[in-house]
């Protein structure tokens, strides 16, 4: 038989659940974006922005083009992590709103992406492993860098570190007065990720990189604001979080309908009625098939100290001393033999257990007389 409380009960649990899936679904999906400052997740960049922030760097986010657009990067230092989301014609709107910064720094740029920035064309593909420690940046030289995803290659026109021949996991084009500001491209995520970058000198490379001005706009896509068709991830429809609050409405509705209860509750009859004899030796019967004798005898104690307790005017669920000492008075045996027979191990076999029942027996009858 339902009753009204349990319907209310469960109304309230499905209006939690309701309210999570609906919180989840309304609340920005950043903090599991790779590479976002705010993520604290291993995949995230979280560590480099808190510590940006620390020592004096004041860290602008922009996640769309429409934001990055309304930021001022006069002389800051801009950073353009996963390119690979944006359109081609939105990253020369982006590379050309950086005309007045002092630095920007790319991650992870393949050579469309940067001819699509207006970078001169340059030759990169994809590395494994730990890159070489050669170096021909001067704030770059000494350190070392746990991996590289991307190598480039440009010839003169750039200075390269971490690698040999004149190629580099990072690449530095110089500045060109009235158009591009200096341009660092980082070949390597690990530079900058939450579970990488206290390896080797990840760090040191991630704040000289950053850190050379005193303000850092972190242009921070998301498949949220993509607007390249061939890297856009699977995103909510908008209707569907309207559609989810609006079932979740009418679910708890129904809920509350069906919970309202006039007049006292009607008892339904029983479809069968089984005997209580037969029930006894049935749940006797699965006890023996199952084997479990520990069981059996801690079941057959606890009955009979519930039927010797109301006997002897003892609450059932009292204390076990008053009624040992009441029993072995009332049977006129040794309290210790008592107290060793209601209270004592569990049956490890099926003899065992019979004994314990046969004298379970014996001492109901002797304290009834």
């Amino acid at each position: 038989m339902i009753t009204r409380g349990r319907l209310i009960l469960g109304g309230i649990v499905a209006l939690l659940v309701l309210v999570v899936i609906g919180v989840s679904l309304l609340l920005p999906r950043n903090a599991s974006e790779p590479l976002d400052p705010d993520a604290p997740g291993p995949d995230g960049t979280r560590a480099v922005a808190q510590v940006l922030g620390q020592q004096g760097v004041s860290v602008d986010i922009a996640r769309s083009p429409d934001e990055f657009r309304d930021q001022s990067v006069a002389g800051a230092t801009v950073l353009i992590t996963r390119p690979q989301l944006l359109a081609d014609d939105t990253l020369g709107d982006a590379m050309r709103h950086t005309s007045g910064a002092r630095r920007v720094v790319v991650v992870d740029a393949d050579p469309q992406t940067a001819h699509a920035m207006q970078l001169p064309d340059l030759e990169g593909g994809p590395v494994a492993g730990r890159p070489s420690t050669v170096c021909s940046v001067p704030w770059l030289e000494g350190l070392r860098m746990s991996y590289a995803d991307v190598e480039y290659t440009a010839g003169p026109v750039g200075t390269s570190c971490f690698g040999e021949g004149g190629s580099g996991a990072v690449l530095v084009l110089p500045e060109i007065n009235g158009g591009r500001p200096e341009t660092v491209l980082v070949g390597s995520r690990a530079v900058f990720t939450n579970k990488t970058v206290v390896r080797d000198d990840n760090a040191a490379i991630a704040l000289r990189t950053l850190g050379s001005t005193d303000r850092l706009v972190w242009f921070a896509p998301t498949l949220g604001s993509a607007d390249n068709p061939l890297a856009q991830g699977p995103a909510w429809p908008r209707w569907f979080g309207p559609s989810v609050w609006l079932a979740g409405a009418v679910a708890v509705l129904v809920i509350v309908w069906r919970a309202r209860r006039f007049g006292r509750l009607v008892p339904e009859p029983l479809p069968v009625v089984v005997r209580a004899d037969e029930t006894t030796r049935s749940r006797g019967l699965l006890y023996r098939k199952a084997g479990d004798t520990e069981r059996s005898s801690r079941v057959l104690r606890a009955a009979t100290r519930g039927r010797l307790a109301r006997y002897l005017g003892l609450p059932p669920t009292g204390p076990t001393g008053p009624l040992v000492e009441r029993v072995a008075h009332a049977a006129g045996i040794d309290p210790r033999e008592v107290h060793e027979l209601l209270l004592g191990p569990d049956a490890t076999d099926e003899q065992s257990m019979t004994d314990i029942g046969k004298r379970l027996q014996l001492l109901e009858r002797q304290v009834r007389g």
